[in-house]
Formats: C-alpha cells, sequence, structure tokens
C-alpha cells in the first residue's frame, strides 16, 4: 500500500489543481442545470432557481475563476518541475525532483532534505 502520509511539493499542486478543475467544472454544470430546470425535482431549491439568471451567472463566474486559477496552478507547477534539481530516492531508487531544501519523493513518500554544500577552506 502507498504511503499517502507525505506528499511531495509538486504533486500537492498538481492535485490542488486538479481538485480546483473538477470543482469549477461541476459548479458550472450545476448553474446551468438549476437554470435549465434540470434540477427541479429537488425540493424547494430546483423550483425556486430554475430561470434564475443571477444564480446561473453566479456560478458560472465562481466555477469559470476555479478553472482559471487551476491552469495557473499547472502553469507555476511546469515551470517550478522544470528548474528543480532531481535527486534518488534512497528508499525506492527512483529518480524525484525536490523543491526547497525538505521533500517527500514523489513515488514513494520518503521524506528527502538536501544537504548544503559546505565550503572548503583553505589550508595554508
Amino acid at each position: 500500500m502507498k504511503k499517502t502520509d507525505r506528499l511531495s511539493k509538486i504533486k500537492r499542486m498538481r492535485t490542488w489543481g486538479n481538485w480546483s478543475m473538477g470543482i469549477g467544472i461541476l459548479l458550472m454544470y450545476s448553474g446551468y442545470a438549476f437554470f435549465a430546470g434540470y434540477l427541479d425535482f429537488i425540493p424547494f431549491l430546483g423550483t425556486w432557481l430554475k430561470g434564475s439568471y443571477a444564480f446561473m451567472t453566479l456560478l458560472l463566474i465562481i466555477g469559470f475563476l476555479l478553472t482559471m486559477g487551476s491552469t495557473v496552478l499547472f502553469m507555476i507547477s511546469g515551470m517550478v518541475s522544470m528548474s528543480a534539481p532531481q535527486v534518488e530516492c534512497p528508499s525506492c531508487k527512483k529518480v524525484t525532483k525536490m523543491l526547497g531544501k525538505e521533500d517527500a519523493c514523489m513515488f514513494c513518500g520518503q521524506p528527502l532534505r538536501l544537504e548544503d554544500e559546505q565550503p572548503q577552506q583553505n589550508q595554508t
């Protein structure tokens, strides 16, 4: 079973992007479904919101903003992923990318740490 205690930072950003994309699209579809009367079987809400331009517009705008926000998150995670250093995970032996000095393996969740290189002192 895969450990889900720790997710890498890049994977966490992509997960937020996926969730906000799905929620945004679901909000936009539900706004149209309430407006068109497809959900009028829901007691009180369905009949009250049927034909409501304001509610449909509100849900469409919120869904659009969530979808655009997820697009920006995916763009940022892609740019960050391109410049992230690659290290080999000691437990699963796969190459993973790290953000910052502490991160987790993208595959097994093993906590990883980058060591700062000590500058060599001149001995004279």
